[in-house]
């Protein structure tokens, strides 16, 4: 599983660049042998006005699947939206491959 963080005029540290890596690491353990990517983007979408500016987006490429999943969220801090965006994906990860395991038994039990 390929981990890449790209940061656009947010400012992220190296501390924050491990912690997310260990984040992820974590999250997608148990489907390390179904994933091939995790792309994930960091922006300030407000610039110096403040708020929820941070926003994220994580793109999740599986290894049989051509479709990508993507999950965005926005938050103030880095740590907190990366701990918001993992938990969506992490779901919408095991639902796809829930999906894809009846897709493929339903196609195996037709012939």
């Amino acid at each position: 599983m390929l981990v890449q963080i790209l940061d656009r005029n947010v400012g992220i540290t190296q501390d924050q660049r491990d912690h997310i890596d260990r984040c992820l690491q974590f999250a997608f353990d148990r489907f390390s042998s179904h994933l091939r990517t995790i792309d994930i983007s960091f922006a300030d979408v407000n610039g110096p006005r403040g708020g929820e500016d941070v926003q994220c987006r994580m793109m999740i490429g599986l290894l049989h699947d051509e479709r990508v999943i993507v999950v965005e969220g926005k938050g103030v801090s880095v740590e907190a939206i990366v701990a918001e965006t993992t938990d969506r994906a992490v779901t919408a990860v095991s639902r796809r491959l829930d999906r894809l395991r009846d897709s493929q038994g339903t196609s195996m039990s037709g012939q």
